[in-house]
């Protein structure tokens, strides 16, 4: 089974233990009487040197890109959300270990198990072997998404940072916000937030922190002003196709 996986990443490694300790979900110790090593160790180590291959691929690869701009999309590819995304592009939920808890919560359906089930197997690999093969790895996960963005120009973009920009083109003020509303109990609080031009409000919007209800206002206000329709929305970043 686990060839299987070793084919989808394709790495042979070669200590059969690291990569089954990357495999193992703090959760799968319950109720054991003798703990096997978690993955939190090694998912710790798989996020650095993701971050790090991304880094360096991105100063190497997008050279008239300011920093600004490479930071926005390094954050993007490094998010829990792309991570899970491609984990569950080889199926790897199915060959972690859980525990009953973690398995009656669809927890192999997790997206924040399994982008740190990514990392911890990453990190598995780069102990394995050296950063030259982990960075190969890495690089080929996301080879699809680097050639998608380099057959067309863009620039990358936050809403905020957008309104502000198509705000100052026409207005000599700028846009800021507030929070209006907190409903629900911790860690359950939802936070409303509005954006201002001159004391009118032209936009609001909602998230699970003060920074998403803002950018939720923003792209509200966008939308409003009939500025988006160019737009591809990215977790918290987007672009803008020229």
């Amino acid at each position: 089974m686990l060839e299987e996986l070793e084919k989808a990443l394709n790495y042979n490694f070669k200590n059969k233990e690291i990569f089954k300790n990357a495999l193992t979900h703090k959760s799968y110790n319950e109720g054991l009487q003798k703990n096997l090593p978690d993955n939190e160790k090694l998912e710790f180590l798989g996020d650095s040197v993701i971050n790090l291959v991304i880094t360096e691929y991105l100063y190497r690869t997008y050279k008239d890109w300011n920093e600004g701009e490479l930071s926005k999309l390094k954050s993007h590819l490094v998010s829990s959300n792309f991570l899970s995304n491609i984990a569950m592009s080889i199926n790897l939920g199915n060959y972690i270990l859980l525990g009953k808890g973690e398995e009656k919560n669809q927890g192999r359906d997790n997206k924040k198990i399994n982008s740190s089930l990514f990392e911890a197997v990453i990190g598995a690999i780069y102990i394995d072997s050296n950063y030259k093969v982990i960075s190969s790895i890495i690089i080929s996960f996301f080879k699809d998404f680097f050639k998608s963005i380099t057959e067309k120009a863009i620039r990358i973009n936050d809403y905020k940072s957008e309104l502000q920009e198509i705000v100052q083109e026409k207005n000599n003020s700028l846009p800021y916000y507030r929070t209006i509303k907190e409903s629900g109990k911790p860690p359950n609080i939802l936070f409303t937030a509005a954006v201002y031009i001159d004391n009118k409000e032209i936009g609001s919007g909602k998230g699970k922190n003060k920074r998403q209800a803002e950018q939720d206002a923003a792209l509200n206000a966008l939308d409003k002003i009939n500025k988006l329709k160019n737009y591809e929305k990215l977790s918290e970043v987007f672009f803008v196709k020229r």
